[in-house]
């Protein structure tokens, strides 16, 4: 399914063009992240939490931030050369490489969505169901209690359950290749759903690259 046909389809499609929109009308305006400082709100609506306080679009952020959206509200932000795209009731957790405030260890998607795009680099992404190791790719992820919803929208990566991290599955692709992956182990096919390549080219924009489709 292409991801258009997807978007006439998504209930939510009206307020995440407009959320897409401004975006792309701030990022005509921003310069590109310095990588030797912190990173920053790029697109900022509703109540967000850094750390556990009430942010404003000028709260800086860096590797080791837990950042945290209500039902009213969704932001996008840059760390680094990475740049992520969080949904309504979501929570996610950095862990910096060292001491630095921009290279990102590990990424903990705590619940809630997420379209990420990644430079260069080893990574590892925790759901509460799944890990994955990425060198430089663009991903979407769903985390619930029980379940993860994965997209690998290009690149490469390696998938395993958390119940048997030893066992992966290697994924590789220009455009678009979904899992399911339940608190069992069982990895499942899926579909492209709730992101869009709109968003990604978004996202890269905003880090000075380019989608690869």
């Amino acid at each position: 399914m292409s991801a258009q046909h997807h978007d006439s389809q998504c209930p939510s499609c009206q307020s995440r063009r407009q959320f897409l929109g401004s975006g792309l009308i701030l990022g005509l305006g921003l310069v590109l992240p310095s990588l030797s400082v912190a990173g920053s709100f790029k697109q900022f609506n509703g109540d967000i939490l850094v750390n556990g306080r009430q942010a404003t679009s000028r709260t800086r952020i860096h590797a080791g931030s837990l950042i945290t959206t209500s039902a009213n509200s969704s932001t996008s932000f840059v760390i680094g050369n990475n740049a992520f795209m969080m949904r309504p009731n979501s929570q996610v957790k950095f862990t910096p490489q060292g001491n630095s405030r921009v290279s990102i260890s590990t990424l903990r998607l705590i619940t809630g969505g997420l379209l990420s795009v990644f430079g260069p680099g080893p990574k590892k992404l925790i759901t509460n169901t799944a890990t994955i190791g990425i060198r430089g790719t663009g991903v979407y992820m769903e985390s619930q209690e029980a379940s993860t919803y994965f997209c690998l929208c290009y690149g490469k990566v390696d998938l395993s359950a958390n119940v048997s991290v030893n066992k992966t599955q290697e994924l590789e692709t220009t455009h678009h290749v979904g899992k399911n992956i339940n608190q069992e182990g069982l990895i499942d096919q899926a579909g492209m759903t709730n992101h869009t390549d709109d968003e990604l080219v978004m996202l890269e924009g905003l880090v000075g690259r380019k989608v690869p489709f």
